[in-house]
Order: C-alpha cells, then structure tokens, then sequence
C-alpha cells in the first residue's frame, strides 16, 4: 500500500506553511480590564506540511499536541493565527481555504459519532441536509417536499406562539370573549400541528434522495433504504459514523479531514471503518489528512506521516521510512509503546516525564526535559529546525539517532 506510483506524491494537494494557531487564556475581571500582558496557548505553533493529491496523509501524535486545531483550522472552525496556504501550487487567502456554498475544498469527519448528528434528523436527512444547505439538490419534487416541509414547522412554531396568546388573553377577557379566545387558540393550533404531521413528519418519510442511497452503500449501509430513515438513536455508534462519513463525501471534496474516526468505536468495528475510508479514496480520488495517536493505525492506513509534540512537528516522512528508520527520539518512543501480541517480548522505554506546558513550552528544543539524548546547552537554548536528512525524511532535532 507505501510502495504505490511516486506520482501521486509529485502533485501537492494543500501546501500548509508557517501554521500558526495561538489562543488566549482568560483570567478573571482584573486581568480583562488592566492592560496586563496576556498568556497564549500555543496549540499550533509555526507548523509546515504538504498533503499530495490522492494520497493519505497521517497526523500523529500524544493527545494536546495540537493535531486537532490544525484540522479544525483547515475547515475553518477556527481561524489561524498567522500562516499562508497553497492549493494545488498557487497561493490563496485563508479565506479562500474555509469551505465555501459552491466552492468545497474540504470536509471533515468528526472523532465523536455520537454527537456529530442531530439526534431530530433521520440519516437519510442528515446527509441529504449537507446538498440542500449548498444548494445542489437538484430534483424538484424533493426540492418541493423539503420546503412544504420547512413552512409547516414554521407555522406549527408561529401558531403555538399565537395559541399561548390567546390562552392568557382569555383569563384576562373571562366570561365569553375568554371562551372564543381559548376555542380559537385550540383550533389554530390544531390546524398548524395537522400540517405539520402532513407535510413534515409524513412527507419526509417520502424523501428518497438516489445519492444518498448510493452513498450508504459505499460506506457500508446496507439496506441503504432501511438506514435512510432511521434515526441515530436506533444505530450504532459504528454505523453512526459510517453515516458522518457520507455526509462529508457527498459534497465532493477533494480533501477529506478524518478526526480520530475510530478512537470511540470498538476495535472490531475500527477495520471496517478504515477499509471503507480507504476504499472511498481510490473510488472518489480525494487525499485524506487522517489523525490519530495511534503509530499502529497510521502504519496500516497512511501513505506518510508527520509526528507533532506540543505544538511542533518533530519528524515527517513515508510511513515505511520512519518506522524501520525513526530519527527522532520522540517517534522512537512512540514506535517503541507500540504494544505486540507476546508478552514481554519487547521492552517499553516509554519517555520520563510529562508533558511541557503549552502556555510556557520550554525553550530551544521542546521535548528536550524528556529527551535521554538531549546535549546541553544546544538543546535546551536553540530550537531546531526541520530539515532533510534522508530523501523525503525530515527531523527537527539537533542529534538525531543514527541512520540504519
């Protein structure tokens, strides 16, 4: 699966260059209101990558490191600090990244299943809601369907609110002009709830989009018609996110951002999951930027690496390359917790220490206070660089381990 055509690897995708994403940490009154120099959490801090067209790009690292931000800025749920992008060689705005209606560049999966789909929406409408909001729906009868549909809920809300109206207008009124008050707050309300039923919960059930039902086959939900009006409650949390996936694929995106999609299903379903993943990129020739804090996963799924700590990138390369060849320390630790199936057939030399404070990282290199290599007073002063030291292998270490 590494050993594939180096062309795909010569077509760079998205350039990400001197990423920056810094957020201020709130105190208390005082501190807002006196002119106090303000504290920065430097969850992404001047990071560069570069995802290839069709290939599957790994971002690894320890929870904290900052590989969420990143994503969670490609999409635009967060804004950059500083930073500049390229898309397919040429150079745009951060503004011209965020996805756009009719100008989709990326989507992503979110890492919790459970919460990334409203739990009043079918899965069928869930999926179908990512056309209709970018306005790509194009059969009429559905078009027709889903706005009969939006009216009925707006005129059930209105109606209800003219219902309580009247319901206290009528103590106010007693006698009889309180008993037409409270008979026409109840046929109004009647009539709006009626519709609603008809237009909304019924009429619904008769939306059948024929890219939606393709898509669940995809993905793996099969009968695609059973799963389209189905619920979230009444599926899996694997299946649930067999559904996320579609929606996120149903726009046609050239990159596809997958947030630790398995790290809340169980491991018997994980493999399915990251088959039909990967299976959807040779299908639709998307590139997938795949998080994880599992080196295990990222070597079965990914095409190349980039291990981030506190903020950094530490080491990016193939995913072959850095794991029969890590340079720098702290990927070899990671490769060496990498649990095997014998009982003490390795020996876990695990980092000592915890994790630096990413308010105030340490100077010069940031994972030297754990680094049983570190040499000072280089690596606790000067901050390396990313550099090349083998073909497409890069480390940003001052002492990285030895070549094999």
């Amino acid at each position: 699966m590494h050993a594939e055509s180096d062309s795909k690897l010569k077509e760079p995708l998205l350039e990400v260059i001197n990423l920056k994403k810094y957020f201020p940490v709130e105190g208390g009154i005082l501190q807002r209101i006196l002119p106090t120099q303000k504290d920065y959490v430097h969850a992404v801090d001047d990071i560069n990558f570069t995802i290839n067209k069709g290939e599957i790009f790994c971002l690894v690292g320890e929870s904290g490191c900052g590989k969420t931000t990143a994503a969670n800025v490609l999409v635009g749920l967060e804004d950059a600090t500083s930073g500049s992008f390229r898309w397919k060689g040429e150079s745009i705005s951060y503004d011209e990244l965020k996805p756009k209606i009719k100008d989709i560049k990326s989507q992503i999966v979110f890492q919790n299943p459970y919460s990334a789909l409203s739990p009043r929406m079918r899965l069928g409408d869930s999926v179908l809601h990512s056309l209709v909001i970018h306005k790509r729906v194009q059969d009429k009868n559905t078009l027709r369907r889903i706005r009969n549909s939006n009216l009925a809920e707006i005129f059930l809300f209105t109606s209800s609110m003219i219902s309580m109206f009247l319901f206290i207008l009528s103590f106010m009124l007693g006698s009889l002009n309180g008993i037409i008050s409270v008979v026409s707050g109840v046929v109004l309300f009647s009539i709006a709830l009626a519709a609603y039923l008809n237009f909304s919960w019924f009429q619904k059930r008769k939306i059948v989009n024929p890219r939606v039902l393709d898509l669940f086959q995809e993905v793996g939900l099969t009968p695609a018609l059973q799963y389209y009006h189905k619920f979230p409650h009444e599926v899996s949390g694997g299946e649930r996110q067999r559904a996320n996936i579609a929606r996120a694929i149903i726009l046609n995106p050239e990159l596809l951002i997958a947030d630790e999609p398995t790290s809340m299903l169980d491991v018997s379903l994980r493999a399915g999951i990251l088959d039909s993943l990967k299976s959807l990129q040779e299908t639709h020739n998307i590139s997938i930027l795949f998080i994880t804090h599992d080196l295990a996963t990222a070597r079965h799924f990914g095409d190349r690496i980039s291990v981030m700590y506190v903020g950094k990138v530490v080491e990016m390369g193939e995913v072959d390359a850095i794991f029969k060849n890590p340079l720098h320390p702290y990927t070899k630790a990671l490769i060496d917790a990498i649990p095997t199936p014998v009982p003490g057939d390795k020996a876990y030399n695990l980092p000592k220490g915890e994790v630096p404070d990413s308010i105030n990282p340490p100077q010069g290199c940031r994972y030297h206070p754990r680094c049983p290599y570190a040499q000072f007073p280089k690596c606790d002063t000067e901050e390396p660089k990313l550099r090349e030291l083998a073909p497409n292998h890069f480390v940003a270490c001052h002492f990285p381990l030895t070549s094999k």
